[in-house]
């Protein structure tokens, strides 16, 4: 049957619009529970996952892999953002992307970095957040999934929000911001595969502080650069670190280095935190990567603090980008001595 050209126009028209309109509706579904709660709530472990099959059910440029057992049973996920979507083109070891991984939930009770994720990942997907041609985004969504199950308002009682979160210890109770180095549980030999398969070059690792009182929402804990060592420890304490405080400076997101201060006052200085290997920044740097540790301050509002993570993460990307054939000549010489 032959259509009139005004017919065919007509039908083309309805079809547009119901993409768009499709596409306009996926935006409004797409909600953390954070921003449902105006920045009072973090999400559950289920509410967390099913954001992200979402996501990866409605966006190509997302993926959502299941990796290998945790302690409590159920396994680790990696959830990826890439315009080039393929298994090959993520985990290959011909890739010409540098890779970010970020850990977020090794503590869940500190789960800013799980909610600001959530937002970034379905962000880059909508392309509100200009998209990464030479960095892969690869996400842990919650790294400690035991503590994250055992819910409570009460073990963190000094931190402002948000109403309910996770517990410190994992399944069988281990601190796994100790166990990178010795991976005495399952959790970190998830970890070791993870990182073992995608190789990154860059590393962050969400976490919330747990004492000092201090003016700034956002602190960092780089490592340390002499222990990275080389060009690569110059670059990252006289190139990238001090681009990100300048860029989040601008955008009113002042940062300052995370120091530990125990029965001390400032006038006797402050000492370094050192992140030996037990450590996820201090594991990952013993393969040439340029880790991060995010260290948001507890007696901050929740809201404030998620937005703070979500707005350093978003800055780090661009630097990344920004730097990315650097950072890959500078990765490849600490890895092969060659140019």
């Amino acid at each position: 049957m032959n259509l009139p050209k005004i017919s065919v126009l007509i039908i083309l028209s309805y079809v547009l619009l119901a993409c768009n309109e499709n596409r306009i509706n996926k935006q409004k579904d797409i909600i953390t529970v954070f921003e449902k709660t105006a920045g009072l709530e973090t999400a559950t472990y289920p509410e967390v996952m099913n954001f992200y099959k979402q996501l990866a059910n409605d966006y190509t440029t997302i993926a959502l892999y299941e990796m290998e057992a945790t302690d409590s049973g159920k396994p680790l996920h990696l959830v990826t953002f890439n315009p080039n979507r393929s298994f090959e083109s993520e985990f290959s070891t011909a890739q010409k992307q540098n890779v970010l991984l970020i850990n977020n939930g090794i503590h869940p009770g500190e789960s800013d970095g799980i909610d600001a994720s959530m937002m970034l990942l379905r962000d880059l997907a909508q392309q509100k957040i200009k998209t990464p041609q030479q960095t892969i985004i690869a996400v842990i969504p919650v790294y400690n999934i035991g503590g994250a199950l055992n819910r409570n308002a009460t073990t963190r009682t000094n931190q402002n929000g948000p109403k309910a979160y996770g517990f410190r210890g994992n399944a069988r109770n281990y601190d796994l911001n100790r166990d990178f180095i010795k991976a005495d549980s399952k959790n970190s030999q998830a970890f070791t595969k993870i990182f073992r398969t995608l190789r990154p070059a860059l590393f962050i690792d969400n976490h919330v502080s747990n004492g000092a009182d201090y003016q700034y929402t956002l602190t960092h804990l780089f490592t340390q650069h002499n222990k990275l060592g080389g060009a690569l420890g110059n670059y990252l304490h006289q190139t990238f670190m001090p681009a990100l405080e300048d860029s989040l400076a601008q955008k009113n997101w002042d940062i300052t280095p995370y120091v530990n201060v125990f029965n001390s006052t400032p006038d006797q200085g402050f000492k370094q935190f050192f992140d030996s290997p037990r450590y996820s920044t201090g594991y990952t740097t013993l393969f040439n990567t340029l880790g991060m540790m995010v260290e948001t301050h507890m007696l901050k509002p929740y809201k404030k603090r998620v937005e703070g993570t979500y707005e350093l993460m978003k800055t780090f990307i661009a630097i990344a980008e920004k730097e990315a054939e650097q950072i890959k000549k500078l990765s490849r010489y600490s890895e092969t001595g060659t140019p």
